[in-house]
This record gives C-alpha cells, structure tokens and sequence, in this order.
C-alpha cells in the first residue's frame, strides 16, 4: 500500500498548517510563568557599596590584603530614620575638621556575599571614653581576615565581643573589585562632599 502525503486541504482539516495557526500573545502571562529564564545569559552589576558596622547578627569577612583598606576623616550626620556617612575631599577637611571622624575603612562581605564597606572608628587621645569600643572593633577586623565572625556591643564591658562562627562558611567570595572602585561606588551623589554648594555644608553653615 503507498503511503500519500495529506493534501493542502487535509492538513488544513487536521488544524496543523503553520499558517492558520493562532499568532502567539506576547502578553500571555501563564506562559511567561512557564517559560525558563535558566537559559538567559546575565551579568551582575553592583551599583552601590553599602557603608556600615557590621550588624550584630551578622557572620563577617574583612579583605585581608592591606591595600583594601584606609584611613581617612568621614563626616556622620544622623536623623529619624537613618545615619548617612560622608565622604569629604581633602579641601574641605579643614573647615569640617570639628565635625569629623578618623575612620579606618574596611572592605567587607557577609556570608550571603554582599560587599559593604566598615568605617571603624580610630581610637584618639581626646575621645577616652569611646577607646574601649574603637580598639576592640580594629582588634576584631583583624580576626576577621581569616575568620567568620561577628560582633555585638557589650554596655556594661564598654566594648565589642566578638563571636566565631562554628560551622565551615566557606572562603568568601570577593567581587574584585579594588578598595578606590568600592569607594567610588559607596560615596557617589550627595555622599560625596567635594562642593561648597553641598547641602551638608550649607546647614552647617546656616544657609538652609
């Protein structure tokens, strides 16, 4: 027996000519849901660099090479809500030398592998009573070069303990990204104080 093909007008019948087939909606969301996004190449990109302490629940790596790593004087200014951190160029330090901080800037990641920047406060001869805090902070970045941990705020020793991490968290997994490429990242906007026309600068001065 010979095998025919089907006719223009049989495979028409059956609904499988391509040709009168519904066009496909773009817009329809149950197959957008079924559809994979696996094969779908992408690139992360970070946009910005938190700038913080470490939380206290919060397991910690510091970049253990040196170069990541600086000091510089950072201008806080808190309100209701937030605590926001500057960065002031080296023209206006002078003027803002009563409002700033001595800071050593560490590059960190948490164990979720999110990078964030640690102002830690340098100890200084006319700040006594906060030396307690800003040593035991320095002396725990050290450990955490080489180590997960964390670290909480003990009022009545005056200073951080710190807290090491039982399980295997793995090596960190660093972007690497340079400390100036995390800085620029971290400080960019209003963060950045590098204007005399700064809003920062114009409260301090009275002007708004």
């Amino acid at each position: 027996m010979t095998n025919t093909p089907p006719t223009t007008e049989q495979f028409s019948k059956n609904g499988n000519d391509p040709d009168t087939a519904p066009p496909i909606d773009p817009f329809d969301t149950n197959r957008l849901r079924s559809a994979s996004l696996e094969n779908i190449a992408v690139e992360k990109i970070t946009l910005t660099i938190p700038v913080r302490r470490p939380g206290r629940n919060e397991f910690f790596r510091v970049h253990p090479d040196a170069d990541m790593a600086v000091d510089w004087f950072v201008l806080e200014r808190d309100d209701d809500l937030d605590r926001e951190v500057y960065w002031v160029t080296e023209e206006f330090r002078t003027d803002l030398l009563d409002e700033l901080k001595p800071v050593r800037i560490f590059a960190c990641i948490n164990k979720r592998g999110t990078e964030f920047l640690w102002p830690a406060r340098l100890p200084g001869a006319d700040n006594r009573l906060g030396r307690r805090w800003h040593e035991s902070a320095l002396e725990i970045a050290e450990h955490a070069k080489r180590l997960w941990v964390k670290m909480q705020g003990k009022r009545d020793l005056g200073a951080y303990e710190m807290y090491r991490a039982k399980g295997d968290l793995g090596d960190p997994q660093w972007t690497g990204k340079t400390l100036s490429e995390m800085l620029r990242l971290a400080f960019k906007g209003d963060l950045l104080i590098s204007s005399i026309d700064h809003p920062v600068l114009r409260e301090l001065a009275g002007e708004i």
